[in-house]
């Protein structure tokens, strides 16, 4: 990788729990480097591969101390001995040659006839059951020009693998150390920088791994959209392989990608890939913020336990956001050691999630950790040697954490109140019935009369829709306001305001939370009684002036109570939380309205008034009966779901 550290792990706290053992592999006659040869423990359920100056370091749990070392190569007799003591001198080691032989290979005559033998062998080349890759991950937002950062952050990443049997393009992703520098401003500058956060970053080593997720350009189905054919190159990282250059096919308009593939000439194996998108292809992606002029790809696989693991993810996008600069976002994960026997789901609570923003991740920051590694620099022709020492002068410049990240492995520092939007539905219960009525308003010295009926309906529940805010306080708690509004055959709205508390019920995993609360609530449910000419452009209601042309009328029921609550939720992601609540009205205050509102036009800001009944201006008959009051009231069990959407994690 042109600009990923390789970084060698030392942690002397975690000493009394594993032990890291350093080597040096070389080749017995030439006394050079290794690169890339396998190192594994345990029968290679934990190992990692040497980098290119052949050096590898291994964490070794204590319950491994005792086990045996594996180093192999193709090309190498396998060298394996007892683990030395812990902690001790890095170990050298010398491979002994052993050219293997790979016997005669036939080159099919179809290019499509590889392609279709390597898809068919990905179950016995790749892994079938789930593993744990550790590796480094660094991402980074620059000028195009000058490659002057304008944030980079680098952290140590868990990832949990599926089994490659089927197409998948998503797993876990666990961000343990993190360190990071942003340099951008608040909001757009007037050097035109626009400020813009990528989500999904630290999931690069599912999205863009091409065998497991199927890429399009190693699906059947697209076949018919690619040019595919064979090049001249005959090596990749020095195993023969097949090189397959593919591109859009002429007059199809329909393929996204152009590059190449490497597939091992014995195994059939995918090793490698390099590809880009073509412009139809971003044009394609329709993404409306940023204007992308290119967006390539670089992936390859190393063998470790007779399968062929993730080995780096190389990702870079250049463009230009709406009204800003040109940039380069850069992502990049390197494996560094494979666990192919305690490879346990990751803690739900742990997991990063796809739609997080890397730069915004809040993790625990150690100061030694990040002391404790060596860093060793790959080849000079594969590196911008002045980029890469710019970007270690900010990491260690801003050595201190960002707001969001603490120093020395304390607890990450949690804001005393997170805010979070609510969007909900519920059912209103309608208790009472709901007759044929009669209004006549007439109000003394106006001009103003009109004679209201309604037919009668049966209707049990009326649909409301809810908006509101909550504030998370600290031990469980929180407050919250909420908007809601009547639909569904009556009319009305209301507001609610409590206090709640929520209990996890499932620590280990997706959180499931239990939700007591306690609100105050006011909620009216009425019906439509016509609208009507108003001759009187000075006429008072209730001491609220109706000048419009036209006016309408609405008896209401209006209900203020206290509601005990009880429900459910459940984590859809770190900021959206799905909920159900079910509660209980004691009603304190029902009362009877005539709503008497204007009917302005667009343009015209509407006035109301309420008339509370019984009044002298109100002649109400319901079924035929005198009446003083609607014969309905908002019922006792109102039952709602709804989001709940939390600003930031």
């Amino acid at each position: 990788m042109k600009t990923l550290l390789l970084w060698l792990l030392c942690l002397p706290a975690f000493a009394q729990e594993a032990q890291v053992l350093r080597g040096l592999v070389l080749d017995a006659d030439t006394h050079q480097p290794v690169p890339n040869a396998q190192v594994g423990i345990a029968g290679n359920k934990l190992g990692t591969s040497t980098n290119q100056e052949g050096r590898f370091a291994l964490r070794v749990p204590a319950s491994y101390a005792t086990t045996e070392l594996e180093v192999a190569l193709l090309g190498y007799r396998r060298y394996v001995r007892l683990l030395p003591p812990l902690p001790g001198p890095e170990l050298r080691i010398e491979l002994q040659s052993s050219p293997a032989s790979l016997g005669t290979v036939a080159v099919s005559s179809s290019v499509l006839g590889i392609l279709r033998e390597a898809l068919a062998r990905i179950p016995r080349n790749y892994p079938a059951r789930p593993t744990r890759l550790t590796g480094f991950f660094r991402e980074s937002d620059d000028n195009a020009t000058s490659h002057r950062y304008y944030y980079l952050g680098e952290a140590l990443l868990d990832v949990q693998k599926s089994g490659y049997q089927h197409a998948r393009d998503d797993g876990q992703v666990k961000i343990g150390q993190l360190r990071k520098v942003d340099l951008r401003p608040a909001r757009p500058d007037s050097s035109g920088l626009v400020p813009i956060n990528w989500i999904a970053g630290s999931f690069i080593p599912h999205r863009f791994d091409f065998v497991h997720r199927r890429a399009e350009f190693i699906q059947e189905k697209h076949f018919k959209d690619y040019q595919y054919r064979l090049t001249p190159q005959t090596t990749f990282q020095g195993r023969p392989v097949y090189v397959i250059a593919f591109g859009p096919k002429t007059g199809t308009g329909r393929a996204n990608f152009a590059g190449e593939l490497y597939i091992d000439e014995q195994s059939y194996a995918f090793l490698g890939a390099n590809w880009h998108r073509t412009p139809s292809g971003i044009r394609r992606e329709g993404v409306l913020l940023f204007e992308a002029s290119e967006r390539a790809y670089r992936v390859d696989y190393q063998r470790y336990a007779g399968r062929w693991h993730l080995k780096s993810v190389w990702y870079n996008t250049l463009g230009r956001p709406v009204g800003g600069q040109v940039r380069r976002h850069l992502a990049e994960f390197l494996t560094t050691a494979i666990d192919t026997a305690q490879a346990a789901p990751i803690a739900y609570a742990e997991r990063a999630q796809y739609n997080d923003i890397f730069l915004q991740a809040a993790a625990p920051y150690d100061s030694a950790f990040w002391k404790n590694y060596t860093t060793l620099l790959p080849p000079t022709q594969l590196l911008d040697q002045e980029r890469q020492r710019q970007a270690e002068r900010l990491l260690r410049a801003n050595a201190s954490p960002a707001d969001t990240v603490l120093r020395d492995s304390k607890p990450v520092r949690q804001p005393w109140v997170r805010v979070r939007y609510t969007y909900g539905l519920g059912l209103l219960p309608v208790q009472g019935a709901l007759p044929a009525l009669g209004a006549v308003v007439a109000p003394a010295s106006s001009a103003f009369r009109a004679s209201a009926t309604a037919e009668a309906r049966s209707q049990a529940v009326a649909g409301s829709y809810a908006l509101g805010v909550q504030l998370d306080l600290p031990r469980s708690f929180s407050v919250y306001g909420l908007t809601r509004s009547d639909f569904g055959g009556l009319q009305g709205s209301g507001w609610e305001a409590g206090l709640s508390w929520e209990h996890n019920l499932n620590p280990r995993h997706r959180p499931i939370v239990a939700r007591l609360g306690m609100a105050y609530l006011r909620q009216s449910l009425g019906r439509d009684l016509g609208t009507f000419d108003n001759p009187d452009d000075n006429l008072r209601l209730a001491g609220t002036r109706l000048a419009t042309d036209r006016l309408n009328l609405a008896l209401q029921s209006v209900t203020e109570g206290v509601q005990p609550r009880l429900g459910l939720g459940i984590e859809l992601s770190h900021t959206w939380q799905a909920v159900a609540d079910l509660g209980y009205l004691w009603p304190l205050r029902t009362r009877t309205q005539l709503v008497v509102s204007e009917r302005g036009g667009f343009f015209h800001i509407d006035s109301e008034s309420a008339l509370n009944l019984p009044a002298s201006e109100v002649q109400l008959t319901a079924a035929g009966q005198p009446a003083t009051a609607a014969p309905w009231q908002l019922g006792r069990l109102l039952l709602g779901v709804g989001l709940l959407h939390r600003l930031g994690r």
